[in-house]
């Protein structure tokens, strides 16, 4: 049956209070996370919205329209589109719902979208080369590999913390330690359910770029984070995404922060300071 709303729901929609109700059920029917359906069109409905659409328009606006197209589709019982592979089967009933509650917070942010999918990304961000790194800080030390080796510049070694940023404790450049622990701030506030599983796979760690003999990973300073997701990693360089780090993204970008998912080689676990950001610490720590 065809499910009606009196007006648009979502980002810069008119949000009735019951339209944004049979809205937020539709969208967990169909296994978004957008948790209890409460009337309140906030962050993480539209996010829901948005993820829904991105399986089947290629530019999702997070807007429910009347008879529109992404609410045929979220009438369509036992619809998946493409961007939620990995989400369990559509939800078609109260107890299938409360069944599948326990296991959002856990499960939900893995899923897997098309990183085709999401946009333009890092707006008004630009990546910092190796050249720049080494112009800035120095050679973090003589010689790389495939491994983790210590930091050997003396310089830099002073400027070198280890800290606890909320849900994890990481060792890296002083400032960029700092400026995570904010972000995770911000993340804590804003998507409190990624926060819950948030977890790193590492920050400081003199290597070469995974692949490369000759491009030194920017962790090798410090100013760079592999996140995890309920302890699942993102597997790099499959054009795939796990949807808990699409929505934190914006909050890393907004911080300065640089997303390895617009890398060549898609590298969605990845996090690094922005060249901007990093002009401000080597300003700072001089």
């Amino acid at each position: 049956m065809q499910i009606t709303i009196e007006a648009s729901v979502g980002k810069l929609g008119s949000n009735r209070v019951d339209d944004v109700v049979k809205v937020q059920q539709l969208l967990a029917q169909q296994g978004m996370p957008v948790g209890l359906a409460d009337g309140k069109c906030g962050p993480k409905t539209i996010a829901s919205i948005t993820t829904f659409q991105a399986g089947f328009l290629h530019r999702p606006d997070g807007l429910v329209e009347p008879g529109g197209k992404t609410l045929q589709r979220l009438s369509m019982v036992g619809f998946r589109p493409a961007s939620t592979k990995g989400v369990a089967p559509a939800v078609v009933s109260p107890l299938d719902i409360r069944k599948a509650a326990p296991a959002e917070a856990g499960t939900s942010v893995t899923r897997l979208v098309e990183r085709s999918t999401l946009g333009p990304l890092n707006p008004g961000l630009v990546a910092v080369s190796n050249s720049y790194m080494l112009k800035s800080l120095g050679k973090p030390r003589e010689s790389f590999g495939s491994n983790c080796q210590p930091v050997t510049n003396e310089k830099l070694k002073k400027h070198i913390k280890t800290a606890s940023t909320g849900p994890f404790k990481v060792t890296g450049l002083a400032p960029a330690v700092d400026s995570l622990s904010n972000i995770m701030t911000d993340i804590a506030k804003k998507q409190p359910e990624v926060y819950a599983v948030l977890g790193s796979a590492g920050m400081l760690c003199c290597r070469y770029v995974r692949g490369s003999t000759s491009s030194i990973s920017n962790h090798s300073w410090g100013t760079a984070i592999d996140l995890t997701l309920n302890n699942v990693l993102d597997k790099r360089g499959d054009g795939m995404v796990q949807y808990g780090l699409t929505v934190i993204a914006p909050i890393f970008n907004e911080h300065g922060w640089y997303w390895g998912a617009a890398f060549k080689t898609e590298d969605a676990m990845h996090f690094e300071v922005g060249r901007a950001l990093l002009e401000q610490f080597v300003l700072d720590i001089g």
